[in-house]
């Protein structure tokens, strides 16, 4: 149960940077961040119960009542992130599904409704997760510093067919395309986010294009994309398994034979892959790195998982019927 951590650091910097800070949206941010921590290590001892549960929901729930009055979009950022991890905890201690936690005026990540007002409540300025095309990170494998977008570019090829899930405000795609990868389509759960982008960014990315989509339940035809690219959608699908499992096999489908995953996240290979495994993957392969952020060096992670070919399909089956012969990168 880790929620927030990525977006509240984010925000944390950004506030930093632009000396917009004020001390009340401090303490809250800290607060939040508090709130976070203690739920995670309450869940992963099995001690996150009712009474716990509350007493953490009660100091989000005031710390709401303060963001309601805020016009900032560093306070709109915290009235919502609250609501979240208000959301999550309900769902971890209590069972709640994503209706029930809305009847509480709270949300998980994975509730589509979320993203609507989310997105209609703040503003268009690009916002990343785990970084994005020009940021910095030293790579463990090879012991060098490289943008991301330098890793990107050895699995991506300017003819290839780009989806990228759960785009945001991510200008991740932007810069792929300024970099030649010409061919995208972003897709995302929030239909006025969409529009947004069409008409801010479409007149002078022409070869882009924004469409509404459920990552758990694609319209895209099957075998009809190159690469998938996703950068902390599946995260934030993390706590509840049945979407993930669905968006994971809905990406295996609407990839080509052959064609590649990207998952840029923090969640290390023994559970990321272990989340994909059901889609019986050829191969995988995991990038590891440290970004530079304002409270410190955070992990960040690049899977590749290719789909198999015809002649994949046969080499997987041999590779589990005789282990002993495995080589090369992770098979799934």
């Amino acid at each position: 149960m880790c929620i927030l951590k990525p977006w509240l650091q984010l925000l944390m910097g950004a506030a930093v940077v632009v000396g917009r800070t004020t001390d009340a949206l401090h303490r809250i941010r800290t607060l939040l961040a508090d709130v976070e921590a203690n739920a995670k290590e309450l869940f992963e001892a099995g001690s996150l119960d009712a009474a716990a549960a509350r007493g953490l929901t009660d100091a989000l729930a005031g710390a709401e009542r303060k963001l309601a009055k805020e016009t900032s979009s560093e306070g709109q950022e915290l009235y919502f992130m609250s609501r979240i991890l208000r959301g999550t905890i309900y769902q971890q201690a209590f069972g709640f599904d994503d209706q029930e936690v809305e009847t509480r005026d709270a949300y998980t990540l994975s509730n589509a409704r979320f993203w609507e007002d989310y997105y209609n409540s703040t503003d268009l300025a690009a916002f990343d997760w785990y970084g994005s095309w020009n940021t910095e990170a030293f790579w463990l494998e090879d012991w060098r510093t490289e943008r991301l977008g330098a890793v990107l570019q050895t699995y991506l090829r300017p003819s290839a067919n780009i989806l990228v899930l759960g785009c945001g405000r991510s200008d991740l795609s932007e810069r792929m395309y300024l970099a030649g990868y010409q061919n995208i389509t972003n897709i995302d759960i929030s239909i006025s986010l969409l529009k947004r982008l069409e008409g801010t960014l479409g007149p002078s990315l022409p070869g882009m294009s924004w469409k509404w989509m459920n990552v758990s339940a694609m319209s895209a035809d099957s075998s009809s994309f190159d690469i998938v690219v996703e950068k902390g959608t599946y995260d934030s699908l993390q706590e509840n398994p049945g979407l993930l499992q669905a968006a994971s096999a809905e990406t295996h489908r609407v990839l080509r034979d052959g064609g590649l995953l990207i998952s840029i996240t923090d969640t290390p290979p023994d559970r990321r892959l272990e989340q994909l495994r059901p889609q019986r993957w050829q191969s995988c392969v995991s990038h590891s790195g440290n970004i530079d952020t304002t409270s410190g060096q955070k992990d960040l992670f690049v899977h590749v998982c290719r789909k198999p070919t015809s002649t994949g399909w046969l080499n997987w089956l041999w590779r589990r019927l005789f282990p002993s012969l495995r080589a090369g990168s992770r098979e799934l």
